[in-house]
C-alpha cells in the first residue's frame, strides 16, 4: 500500500508511526493541515466544534495540546464533561484521523506556566481583552482606536494576559484513522487501555 509519494503503509504499526509524524508535524509547521485541527466539546447534550491550534503532541504519553482563553465555554464544558474528540484532515493525502480520550483544563499551574512562556508577543495578545470570548459587540471587529484602548495597553501587563491563558490537554484512548482511495477507502482502529493496545483494520 502506497500513501503518498515515499511512505510506505502495508501494517498496523505503519499506520501509527504515519500518524504520529503528521501529528508531530502539525504541531512544528503551522503550514501543515494537522496544525489546525477540529475539537469537539460537550454542551449539556449537544456537541460543540471548534478549530484550535495543535500546540503539543507526545506519542509516549497519548496527549494533545491546545490553548485558550480560561473564560471560553469550551472550558466550562470540558469542566462538565472531559470526554473530547478531535478531528484531523489531510486534504492532499485524503487522510482523516480521529482521535478520542478525555481533556484537563490547566491555567495556574506548571503545565500552564511552561506553556505560557512558549506563547510569542503577538500571540499573547489574544488574551488581553477585557470582556470574555463571545460576548456580544456593536462592529464585526474592533477598531484601531478601541484595539488600541483594549487591548495595547495590556500587552506589557504580563499578569493581567496570563490570567486569561488555559492550556487544555487531552489524553486520548481510541484513533479511528481514514485513508479514502478512488480504489477503495481503507481504515483502522486502535483503542488503548492502560498500556495494552487493540488495533485492527475495519470496514470503512
Amino acid at each position: 500500500m502506497i500513501f503518498g509519494k515515499k511512505e510506505k503503509i502495508s501494517t498496523l504499526d505503519d499506520v501509527l508511526s504515519s500518524s504520529w509524524k503528521s501529528l508531530h508535524k502539525g504541531v512544528r509547521n503551522f503550514r501543515h493541515p494537522f496544525y489546525r485541527p477540529a475539537l469537539a466539546t460537550m454542551d449539556g447534550n449537544k456537541p460543540d466544534v471548534r478549530t484550535v491550534i495543535l500546540r503539543g503532541f507526545s506519542d509516549k504519553d497519548r496527549t494533545l495540546i491546545c490553548h485558550c482563553d480560561a473564560r471560553s465555554p469550551k472550558v466550562s464544558q470540558i469542566q462538565g464533561n472531559p470526554d473530547v474528540s478531535w478531528l484531523f484532515y489531510h486534504p492532499d493525502k485524503w487522510l482523516q484521523l480521529r482521535l478520542s480520550g478525555t481533556a484537563r483544563v490547566h491555567t495556574n499551574d506548571k503545565i500552564a506556566e511552561s506553556q505560557w512562556k512558549k506563547v510569542s508577543l503577538t500571540s499573547r495578545i489574544n488574551y488581553c481583552s477585557r470582556t470574555s470570548p463571545g460576548s456580544p459587540m456593536g462592529k464585526a471587529s474592533l477598531a484601531p482606536s478601541s484595539f488600541l484602548r483594549d487591548k495595547a495597553p495590556k500587552l506589557l501587563d504580563h499578569p493581567e494576559a496570563r490570567k486569561n491563558f488555559a492550556v487544555i490537554v487531552c489524553r486520548f484512548d481510541q484513533m479511528d484513522w481514514l485513508l479514502l482511495k478512488l480504489t477503495g477507502h481503507i481504515r483502522a482502529k486502535f483503542h488503548w487501555e492502560d498500556d495494552r493496545i487493540d488495533a485492527s483494520w475495519v470496514i470503512p
